[in-house]
């Protein structure tokens, strides 16, 4: 194995990472890399064998530090071949279950360095995620009527959140859901508590968390910012929150437990809920982060588990300094359809400043049509692949994704032949004409994508593909190529 600090750690746009044929301008450039791939496949196409595993070990020559997320069993172990094969065994960090390796994302996001860190709306914005989610793994959609409960969610996380910071006590899913179950509701508990002294609400506090930290919290306020953060958090649970209607107080409450719910147990708490000892700026430096959660094994834990890093890595990937940290990173998703958020695509439009890579590796376009859901759901999939400038094309049996793949390469004017032959009714005599006009056509017709060699002993362990990159013209000069690629190391 190499020593990793010895490779080539390639920064120069131009730089090539992949060489497609003995021309030298048909190459894949770190500048193409930037603008993020998306490749597509039908199962047992070779996608991930072959054209992935090719972008893959091409990023970890050239040193990139990365995040990988998995949906299947074996993803990980993959990983670990590529990363054997290509010296970069020692930049290899597994985070998975019964591992050291633990990270908080409240914790994070609020202790963590730089500007607009532990603002009180990006830490509801985390939930916020969750929140939607959740509503897409259960077949929901945002639609208008349920504006009013993310509405209502988003008031009472803000408050919880400021009434913990308030009193100094650690925001955690563990206090969060302490502060909801024990907040006072009824007109006679609040009465009882207008009525109290100093002392008596002390005593009471001392057996109730949320009375606990309004105490605190109106002591530590100093300042007229804290004032009127305090005077906000006090009204919304003395008032606002007990004063609601028992059945829009009891969705709500029951809305941000259960959120809270999949972090008090199993994986998400051993691993997510405590300490962090691991956060996503390692990977600036040359690290590579495996979520070893997959899918299959832990379902939708393993969804909000990949989700929330993954969030946090993107958005720790745009704050940083690339003047003082200029490696760049690459966000590696295979069965992209079950991680795609809409945050993907407002990541995607500054991916190129930021340095990051992002391939996205699904079997057709309908697997986001159906994950995005809603009435919106063409418009954001067509936004997402609009910022994705590499699109990648093994065999397909999916009309959809081959129409769409068709339309994406594009037209081109092509001659098409056409005659006539006449034959005289009387005579030997025949006569044969033959004429050619010009009609726009498509250069890469839809079935054509179902005959791409799929890899495999059939087929020599070779898998072919056709790659189109934006704004990219070929030695042949086409917009797109036929490749082959191969399954083997």
């Amino acid at each position: 194995m190499s020593n990793p600090n010895a490779l080539n750690r390639i920064t120069d746009l131009d730089a090539p990472l992949l060489q497609f044929s003995g021309n030298p301008t048909d190459c894949f450039r770190l500048r193409d890399a930037l603008e993020g791939v998306q490749i597509f496949g039908g199962i047992g196409s070779g996608k991930t064998s072959g054209s992935g595993r090719a972008f893959a070990t091409s990023y970890l020559k050239s040193g990139f530090g990365g995040l990988v997320l998995t949906a299947k069993p074996d993803e990980t172990a993959e990983w670990v071949k590529y990363a054997r094969e290509c010296g970069r065994e020692e930049d290899l960090l597994i985070f998975s279950e019964g591992s050291k390796w633990k990270f908080n994302p409240l914790q994070y996001e609020t202790a963590r360095s730089g500007r607009g860190a532990g603002l009180t709306i990006n830490i509801t914005n985390l939930f916020l995620t969750i929140f939607k989610m959740g509503q897409r793994i259960n077949g929901g959609g945002a639609e208008e009527k349920e504006r009013f409960w993310e509405n209502s969610l988003t008031r009472c996380l803000n408050r919880v959140i400021d009434l913990l910071k308030l009193a100094n006590e650690e925001v955690s899913i563990y206090n969060m859901v302490e502060v909801v179950s024990c907040a006072p509701v009824g007109d006679e508990t609040l009465r009882r508590l207008a009525e109290m002294n100093d002392s008596e609400i002390q005593e009471w506090a001392e057996k109730d968390f949320c009375i606990k930290c309004l105490y605190q919290a109106g002591n530590n306020s100093n300042t007229p910012q804290q004032d009127r953060d305090f005077s906000l958090v006090q009204n919304y649970f003395l008032r606002d929150f007990a004063g609601l209607d028992e059945r829009v107080r009891s969705t709500v409450k029951e809305m941000l437990l259960g959120l809270c719910e999949p972090f008090l147990t199993g994986i998400l708490y051993d691993h997510f809920s405590s300490e962090t000892n691991i956060t996503p700026e390692v990977t600036f430096e040359g690290k590579i982060i495996v979520l070893d959660f997959p899918v299959k094994n832990y379902l939708v834990a393993g969804i909000y588990a990949q989700s929330l890093f993954k969030y946090l890595w993107q958005q720790a990937v745009e704050r940083r300094d690339t003047n003082r940290y200029p490696l760049p990173v690459f966000l590696w998703v295979d069965e992209s359809q079950y991680f795609v958020q809409e945050f993907d695509t407002i990541f995607q439009t500054t991916a190129r400043s930021s340095r990051a890579c992002t391939v996205f590796l699904t079997q057709n376009i309908s697997n986001y049509y159906a994950q995005m859901g809603g009435q919106e759901a063409m418009s954001k999939v067509d936004s997402l692949l609009g910022n994705l400038s590499t699109k990648v094309f093994h065999c397909q049996n999916c009309s959809v994704t081959n129409e769409w793949a068709s339309k994406t390469i594009g037209h081109n004017m092509m001659a098409v032949e056409g005659g006539t032959y006449n034959r005289a009714m009387f005579t030997a005599g025949s006569s044969r004409g033959e004429s050619y006009n010009m009609q726009l056509l498509p250069q890469v017709l839809p079935v054509e994508f179902t005959t791409l060699w799929t890899g495999g002993k059939t087929n020599d362990f070779k898998t072919q593909a056709i790659i189109t990159v934006k704004g990219r013209t070929w030695s042949d000069g086409r917009n797109y190529m036929k490749l082959i690629f191969t399954q083997k190391a």
